[in-house]
């Protein structure tokens, strides 16, 4: 009897490390939660430009043909004059701040952080993470920040399962929803670096706080820019940069701390692929207005 019950007990942590392992290994999106297998150096063994070689499974980040990120150069862009089917219904949900190598991930409860509906299907947001310097760029312009905020059906299987909302930063006042996020991180590390794989619990966070109002944003279809790389990504990239202090980037690279300055994936090639621009209609009316007033000035 006292050998069965121990036989039990030993299935039962085999079970659990196994659910731990599988949630470590990916998310809904496919994205890996342990970075340290790859690396942001270029010309180093790990670096991007061998991502599609280190693993079987990151063969995309070589060999596709629609990766990310990309520059979002004018040349190559239609203006859409609406904000096309987009509508984003977020909320207050209880999160986690996890250090996965190369950067801070701030994941919510499995769809409880609300969804954002493109195109007629809804996406649930999964987790949020930044990238310094920002991995797109326009017009050859790159940023000092990037925010990815990751956006899943509930079936994996569903091919395009996956939107990623790309908010880009310049420097310039200190970015609201940065600081809440380092003061609740701040408050459980006690102003320690995390460790790799390391992940706290820092109470109800509202996603809310990320995005305000409507902005003019680009829609492509890219891939994730960490490996796997997997392509079919549907992308909105936020043409207005928020902004953000140099201190506030410091903080979340520090907290990280993996001996690299940069976690950026270098611009890939566009190989053809549409870009598209969509405008508010109060964008449009002000551009309007200004371009009516240098009309009559001219004559």
């Amino acid at each position: 009897m006292q050998s069965q019950s121990k036989t039990l007990v030993f299935s039962a942590f085999l079970l659990s490390l196994l659910a731990t392992s599988l949630h470590a290994a990916s998310t809904p999106s496919g994205e890996v939660e342990d970075e340290t297998g790859f690396s942001y150096i270029v010309g180093s063994e790990r670096g991007p430009e061998n991502w599609g070689y280190l693993e079987e499974e990151w063969r995309a980040c070589s060999e596709g043909r629609m990766q990310s990120p990309i520059d979002l150069a004018r040349e190559n862009v239609e203006v859409i004059p609406h904000l096309g089917d987009l509508r984003r219904n977020y909320k207050p949900s209880y999160a986690y701040v996890m250090n996965r190598g190369h950067d801070l991930r701030l994941r919510w409860d499995d769809g409880r952080a609300g969804s954002i509906e493109v195109d007629g299907r809804e996406y649930f947001l999964q987790q949020c993470h930044w990238h310094h310097p920002s991995e797109h760029a326009i017009d050859g312009k790159r940023y000092q920040l990037e925010l990815h905020m990751v956006h899943s059906t509930l079936d994996a299987e569903v091919a395009g399962n996956t939107v990623v909302v790309g908010l880009l930063y310049e420097i310039g006042e200190p970015n609201a929803f940065i600081s809440e996020v380092l003061r609740r991180v701040t408050c459980e590390t006690h102003g320690e670096e995390m460790e790799a794989g390391e992940e706290i619990e820092v109470g109800v966070i509202d996603p809310r706080e990320i995005i305000r109002g409507e902005h003019s944003y680009y829609r492509y279809m890219g891939s994730l820019t960490t490996p796997p790389c997997t392509e079919g990504v549907k992308w909105i990239v936020n043409k207005q940069p928020s902004s953000v202090t140099e201190e506030q980037i410091w903080s979340l690279r520090h907290l990280v701390d993996d001996g690299a300055w940069n976690n950026a994936r270098p611009i890939q090639p566009l190989n053809g692929r549409d870009i598209q621009l969509y405008k508010p209609d109060s964008e449009r009316s002000i551009e309007s207005m200004t371009s009516l007033r240098i009309d009559a000035a001219a004559s």
